[in-house]
């Protein structure tokens, strides 16, 4: 530990020192450093062009080509109408037919709330005949 710290702190010595001895040698020794002194009049010369040429590709009337939209065609009244009434019957056959399969099996049940309390009456009921069971229970949702 003690040599790794005395590593760095010898390390930063040297690079200090280094750049203190050869400072001048670093600042002339890149060609951009003559360059720098026209930074300033290269960067007004590039805005200005840029400005220019904005303005001219504005106003000559240049196009930017677009692609066309796809023809989009909405369905019909009388389409939507009929896929609408056609899900409500088959939503209503096929509780109707169930209805009629649970009435059957069960009894007299014509309702749909008669099935629906008949089927919470006999889970209720095999319920408390097997109380050390602990199962889960159908809620009145479920029996349907």
């Amino acid at each position: 530990m003690i040599a790794a710290i005395l590593s760095i702190i010898f390390l930063i010595y040297g690079v200090r020192k280094h750049s203190q001895l050869f400072a001048s040698e670093y600042r002339l020794s890149t060609w951009q450093e003559g360059l720098k002194m026209y930074a300033p009049a290269i960067m007004i010369i590039v805005s200005i062009l840029f400005v220019i040429y904005s303005m001219l590709a504005f106003f000559t009337g240049g196009s930017v080509p677009v692609p066309s939209m796809p023809n989009v065609e909405l369905p019909t009244m009388n389409g939507l109408a009929t896929n609408l009434t056609n899900s409500i019957n088959t939503a209503k056959d096929s509780i109707a037919n169930e209805l009629q399969l649970n009435g059957a099996n069960k009894g007299n049940n014509n309702t749909l709330l008669g099935s629906l309390m008949n089927n919470n009456t006999n889970n209720n009921n095999k319920g408390n005949n097997n109380n050390k069971n602990k199962s889960f229970r159908r809620s009145i949702l479920e029996t349907a």
